[in-house]
Order: C-alpha cells, then structure tokens, then sequence
C-alpha cells in the first residue's frame, strides 16, 4: 500500500478526453443527455478555457426535482415538470459550486484524504489554473489497485 499511496496522480488520473464535462451556460437537455449516460460531468466556464468551475450530479438532479421545501411532503408520485429543468435554467443553476481539486502532482495518499475529508468519490485533475487535465475517482484507485494485487500473483 505504501507504494500506491506514493503514486502520483497524473499516473493514475482518467485523461480529460474520457472525463464527462459541460460548460456551465449549457441546457437543460444536454444536462439530462449527460446524466443519463454518466453519474456527473465536471462544469467548466466555456470549452476553450476548460476552467472547472463547478460539478454536477445525479445528486443535483435529484436536488433540482424536488426542491427542498416540498422534500418532506413528497415521498412518492412524479414531481410536477415545471419544477425541473426550466425552460431558461442552465448548468450553472443546478451544479454544485467550486468542487474540490486536486493538481496531477499531488499523490494518491492526497487525493485518499481528500476523499474521505469531503467524503467525496472523485476530484477532478487541474492545473495552477484551474484548467481541467482529467479526473481520479475512488473506483480508478480501486481498478488499479485490484490489477497491482492480480499481477504479484
């Protein structure tokens, strides 16, 4: 375990042409188009800069259907349409904001930490500019642990 926890992250992150992402202006559709094949997409500013500036999961869905004020009075039944995905609500309305990060050179021992610190399942990889490089998720971590086990046998 000594030697995971020393690996750093750019060796072991998901490269960001196979990270989920959207810009945070983007619709409704596209968001539902996202979730509906991923858990989350990283939201970046716009597709040129790639900032990450927030992140949005099925969490935020489930938030976004049912708002919290009817959250205790609804406990079965379809929330009302309008609730969700309003004709004029874009990403950005529904992500979570400023998401933890983590920089390709911090070590798995960081990111461990940041995962269980924020109980969180995935960070997403930027530079000193908040430039999204990838992503590294706990499901990552225990693919690639699961193949150093396989290969001492």
């Amino acid at each position: 375990m000594e030697e995971l926890y020393k690996i750093e992250v750019r060796n072991v992150m998901i490269p960001v042409e196979d990270t989920p992402f959207m810009v945070e202006n983007a619709g409704c559709a596209e968001f539902l188009n996202k979730l509906s094949v991923r858990a989350h997409a990283w939201v970046v500013d716009n597709a040129e800069e790639m900032r990450v500036v927030g992140v949005v999961t099925e969490h935020d869905m489930l938030h976004s259907m049912i708002p919290p004020r009817q959250k205790k009075e609804r406990m079965f039944g379809t929330p009302r349409a309008e609730i969700f995905c309003l004709k004029d609500s874009v990403v950005r309305d529904l992500m979570t904001h400023n998401p933890v990060v983590c920089s390709p050179e911090e070590t798995v021992a960081d990111a461990l930490k940041k995962f269980s610190s924020f109980d969180i399942r995935r960070l997403a990889v930027v530079d000193k500019n908040r430039r999204l490089l990838g992503e590294i998720t706990i499901q990552r971590l225990a693919k690639h642990l699961r193949h150093k086990f396989t290969s001492t046998v």
